[in-house]
């Protein structure tokens, strides 16, 4: 029986012997152990054990050999698990690798106490025959370990400066000036970046001259630098504080002077840095914040100035910053609506020249043509709502500069007139259809925007022909709305641009009706006294007593006379004339028997002449015609061949002499009117200075005398002051497009009169 129990305690401590899973459990048994004694902190503890080998660790701690490899062996099994196990989470990782920083502390100071190398060598030597896979492991992450030696550190600081030494060598090879570029350029970076900044620096006479110097050179950080003392200029100019900027400004010759610097050397600069295609520069990183600090503050100073000189410069520089706004979608818009503010408020001059920006703009940005038409015709509605004889000059330089803008894409041009043409016929429906008051439709505003796409479709390409007919159609309907002699005014505007639009495409439009409509009113003479006349080509409507002066018949036939000219000299360009004119000859006739003004019949019997001439001229010429009026090529072939008519030739002679006279009246009021002011002044400070004696004996010498004689005897007086003083001359201004060309640039195509 003694035998048969140790063979069984023999067979089992064979079981029990400790195979390398066994080893590691029971490192990791020892390892909870000390944890529970508090040599071990809880996150040295990874994983949890198993159930099976929790079960043999009793049985193997009985054996006092065991128990003296567990605790030589703890670290290396507790390694050996990591390593067979794959990572579940990035903490664990993390873990990891504070336990090897820890294990690497743990080592250096036994090494430097012990200062044997080479016992600490032969120790991983041995690792790799006893414990493969954790020697694995450290080759892996962290091979430095396992070349351990006492000198490393001083051999590895020594590689490392090797290496930078041929670094630097290589880099050496570019060139002193691109290092000290470099240098600079990381210096500014860091001044960028440090937004901690206590004081601000104040900018000098003699910094500046230090830049100006730097700027012949075409230096970058220079620049760079004064790039923040131009937003410190901007900032002075709005008033601010700057609060944040690098540099401060208070006098106000700085501030010109660094304005001045900014737009001479920004262009030299930037061409030389980031080339043709800023975007595509390799320096473009560098160069992007401070060239986006900078067009901002350029783009918000147009809106700062006032004198018109500097303003124009401003924004020819803008012009020249193009390329480089491309590359900014938001400061592109800040740039249109800086421009367009200017457009729309300014003089006539800084109209052009923002003009001439917005129209390289959409040229140069396709894409963006679209956006900038609508805010141009949005722009030009709230600038037309009134129209006197100041404003209508400018309002004409708008509707031109628009025009301009129309024509550079048709496509664009087609989607956007369809959307306001529409538009525009809605709000003529809504006033149709649901009787809403007539003043949405007449009045300035709907006029001149009528007279844009006028002027847009009078001279187009091919794919804008289909907006003509509803646009013609929009603008009959206006005259029918009300046909009450106090709207005569608006339907001459209407008639007349479609006289015109008819002119430049070739399209009959129907305008008998209307015209004699107009001259009919002028066939009973008015019997109201006569008042002054007034400018209609201003005016959309008058007033009731107005309505029957003869001032305003006079100028209601005047306007007619020259529409029905005009619409007779376009038919005589057409196989046609005797039929389609027959209507309207009949109807002057009867004008001419009814009317008692002598004027007005005398002119109507100069167009029935020149009419009769045309209609036998024709008559002959198509007598010997072989085609028949379907042939519509033929026909046009004849009709280009026909001389120029009579009616025609009357028709421009007439024109001439009629705006030389209403030129001659315009300026002669405007002497009168400046005359009554000077007149008015003068004699106020005049009368109370020279003749206040003589008043004084006056009036006590006619104290008896009643007050209406005084008031007749300073009327008089009054009056051959007036006589005798001599009318001043008016001084020659300079036009705008003579100021504008002065200044070298050139704009095609801009009118400032119709």
């Amino acid at each position: 029986m003694v035998n048969q129990l140790a063979e069984g305690k023999r067979k089992r401590r064979k079981k029990t012997s400790p195979t390398d899973e066994d080893l590691a459990q029971m490192d990791a048994d020892a390892f909870m152990a000390s944890f529970a004694d508090g040599s071990m902190s809880e996150g040295d503890m990874d994983e949890p054990k198993s159930k099976e080998l929790e079960e043999d660790v009793p049985e193997a701690t009985d054996g006092a050999n065991v128990k003296k490899k567990k605790k030589k062996k703890n670290l290396k099994a507790g390694q050996e698990n990591k390593s067979e196990q794959p990572p579940e989470n990035p903490k664990d990782t993390k873990k990891k690798s504070k336990k090897l920083e820890k294990v690497k502390e743990a080592e250096q100071p036994v090494a430097k106490e012990t200062d044997d190398g080479e016992h600490v060598k032969e120790g991983l030597s041995r690792l790799q025959e006893t414990d493969s896979d954790f020697f694995k492991f450290l080759q892996e992450n962290d091979p430095e370990l396992l070349n351990f030696s006492g000198d490393d550190d001083d051999s590895g600081s020594e590689g490392s400066s090797g290496e930078e030494n041929e670094e630097a060598e290589e880099a050496g090879g570019q060139g002193e000036e691109q290092e000290e570029e470099g240098a600079e350029d990381q210096a500014q970076e860091e001044d960028e970046e440090d937004t901690g900044v206590s004081a601000s620096i104040p900018v000098t006479p003699a910094l500046l001259e230090k830049w100006e110097v730097r700027l012949q050179k075409n230096s970058l950080p220079s620049w760079r630098q004064l790039v923040k003392a131009f937003q410190a200029a901007v900032a002075t100019a709005r008033g601010d504080d700057g609060e944040g900027l690098k540099y401060t400004i208070i006098d106000p010759d700085l501030v010109n002077k660094v304005i001045v610097m900014c737009l001479e050397s920004s262009g030299s600069v930037l061409k030389e840095v980031l080339g043709e295609n800023p975007t595509a520069s390799p320096r473009w990183a560098k160069v992007k914040l401070s060239l986006k600090a900078y067009l901002t503050s350029l783009t918000d100073l147009l809106g700062l100035l006032t004198s018109d000189d500097v303003l124009c410069a401003v924004m020819r520089h803008c012009k020249t910053m193009l390329p480089y706004y491309a590359a900014f979608s938001r400061l592109i818009k800040k740039y249109v609506k800086g421009h367009i503010a200017v457009w729309g408020s300014k003089s006539d001059i800084s109209r052009v020249v923002a003009f001439t920006c917005l129209q390289a703009l959409g040229k140069k940005i396709p894409s963006f043509l679209g956006d900038l038409l609508k805010k141009l015709y949005v722009e030009y509605t709230k600038c037309s709502k009134a129209m006197n004889a100041k404003s209508r000059d400018n309002i004409v330089l708008m509707r031109n500069c628009l025009v301009e803008l129309f024509k550079i894409n048709p496509s664009i041009t087609y989607t956007t007139g369809f959307l306001y043409i529409r538009q525009l016929a809605v709000t003529v429906r809504s006033v149709v259809v649901s009787k809403k008051e007539i003043e949405s439709v007449y009045n300035w505003q709907f006029i001149n925007c009528l007279h844009v796409w006028v002027s847009v479709l009078s001279d187009c390409d091919v794919c804008l022909q289909p907006l003509i007919f509803p646009l013609i159609q929009v603008m009959l309907k206006v005259l029918d709305l009300h046909t009450s002699p106090c709207y005569y005014p608006l339907h001459l505007h209407m008639m007349r641009m479609m006289l015109h639009l008819s002119s430049c495409t070739d399209k009959h439009i129907p305008l008998v009706h209307p015209l004699l409509t107009c001259l009919n009113f002028c066939a009973t003479q008015n019997k109201a006294p006569a008042s002054k006349p007034i400018d209609l080509t201003c005016v959309l409507k008058v007033s009731k007593g107005y309505k029957k002066t003869k001032a305003y018949q006079d100028g209601v036939f005047d306007l007619t006379f020259e529409l029905i000219l005009n619409y007779m000299s376009q038919l005589s360009k057409s196989i046609a004339f005797p039929e389609a004119t027959f209507p309207l000859t009949i109807w002057l006739k009867k004008f001419n028997k009814s009317c008692n003004n002598s004027k007005y019949s005398t002119q109507i019997k100069q167009i029935l002449e020149k009419a009769e001439g045309v209609t036998r001229d024709i008559t002959d010429r198509r007598s010997g015609v072989s085609f028949s009026p379907k042939d519509l090529d033929e026909v046009a072939k004849w009709e280009g061949g026909l001389p120029e008519s009579a009616l025609t030739k009357f028709f421009n002679s007439w024109r001439k002499v009629h705006r030389t006279v209403l030129a001659a009246s315009k300026t002669e009021e405007g002497e009168d009117e400046e005359e009554e002011d000077e007149d008015g002044e003068g004699e106020e400070d005049g009368d109370k200075g020279e003749s206040g004696e003589e008043e004084e004996k006056e009036e006590e010498k006619d104290e008896d005398e009643p007050p209406k004689k005084k008031k007749k005897k300073a009327k008089s007086e009054d009056k051959k002051g007036k006589k005798e003083k001599k009318p001043k001359g008016k001084k020659s201004k300079q036009t705008v497009t003579e100021e504008f060309e002065d200044m070298g640039d050139h704009v095609e195509d801009i009118v400032l009169s119709d």
